[in-house]
């Protein structure tokens, strides 16, 4: 069982020059003849901040006193995780052509799509910290503690894209359902407000809805940038097995299926 998890990591690292081609490929697609190019990455959370300022701030009278900034930063970690999976959901159809004639670690087309995304949360960031220094936010040692969340949040990221674009690749509507859902989900994780929120409501409640990864990584973005504080252990410790064993998940079904792919597209 080692070897099934062994051998495609080991056939990423071989072939990581392929690898590199196809991340690359992915950020020159997603904005080919694009004005804008990356600052569509940035457009669109910004006017999502601005809505839900405005409909939440000024029109419900309801919010912290740094609104925009609490959901800047927990829409970026957000963006990622929904943007990365939705993308990876087509990563075998994308490549059709390609799949049904050479071989090669395919494992590398759903990866490719998350690294892609991985790329353009770090820009992200730089751009938030950039606006720390207009507001101005302090810069504390728990900032280094981002590395922790994203590189647990990319593990569950790469495990969804395992299985959502193995799904796809058999049942096309499979994207139509995963768009509805990431409406559900953005709703159920703390982006537009903290976590702070249910105070006062059951433990049981609080535990549950910790239980989402997501939950766990958006809050701990607040957390180490906003509040300097880090995530509760014991939450994280699930968060990261969680995304580990997604991973693992993830990895299995594609090495079960993936050689049933050019049989289907």
């Amino acid at each position: 069982m080692a070897n099934g998890f062994a051998l495609p990591l080991q056939q990423l690292w071989t072939h990581r020059d392929l690898l590199y081609e196809l991340v690359s490929r992915e950020l020159k697609v997603r904005y080919r003849r694009s004005a804008l190019g990356f600052l569509w990455s940035l457009i669109t959370p910004i006017y999502q901040i601005i809505i839900y300022t405005v409909v939440l701030k000024y029109v419900m009278g309801w919010g912290p006193k740094n609104l925009s900034v609490s959901i800047l930063t927990a829409i970026i970690p957000w963006t990622f995780f929904s943007v990365g999976v939705l993308n990876s959901c087509s990563a075998v159809m994308r490549y059709r052509n390609v799949v049904k004639k050479v071989y090669f670690p395919r494992q590398m087309l759903p990866l490719a799509t998350v690294m892609a995304n991985l790329i353009h949360l770090v820009l992200s960031a730089v751009v938030l910290f950039g606006l720390f220094l207009a507001i101005p936010v302090a810069f504390t040692s728990s900032f280094f503690f981002l590395i922790v969340l994203v590189a647990g949040q990319t593990l569950l990221v790469a495990g969804l894209g395992f299985i959502v674009a193995c799904l796809h690749t058999f049942y096309q509507d499979v994207e139509y359902a995963l768009t509805n859902l990431m409406q559900v989900g953005m709703f159920l994780t703390p982006v537009i407000y903290p976590f702070s929120m249910l105070n006062g409501q059951p433990d049981l409640y609080r535990t549950l809805y910790y239980l989402n990864p997501m939950a766990v990584y958006t809050e701990g973005w607040r957390g180490c940038l906003l509040r300097n504080e880090l995530p509760d252990p014991y939450y994280l410790a699930i968060a990261l097995g969680v995304s580990f064993v997604t991973f693992l998940i993830g990895l299995a079904l594609w090495r079960r299926y993936e050689w049933r792919f050019p049989e289907v597209i």
